[in-house]
């Protein structure tokens, strides 16, 4: 959806470099990073379908 619109086309590959540029720096983040996209919001999400 958001490469349909050409204003918003660069905006994954420069959030892309940002987080290769910090996690290269700093391993932390990427350790946190992908805790939270493939541990933490899944959970949220399955929560939150369960609840409502």
């Amino acid at each position: 959806m958001i490469y349909v619109i050409p204003l918003l086309r660069p905006v994954p590959l420069f959030c892309a470099e940002n987080l290769a540029r910090i996690a290269s720096a700093h391993r932390c983040v990427l350790a946190v990073y992908l805790g939270t996209v493939f541990i933490t919001l899944p959970a949220l999400v399955i929560v939150l379908v369960g609840v409502l």
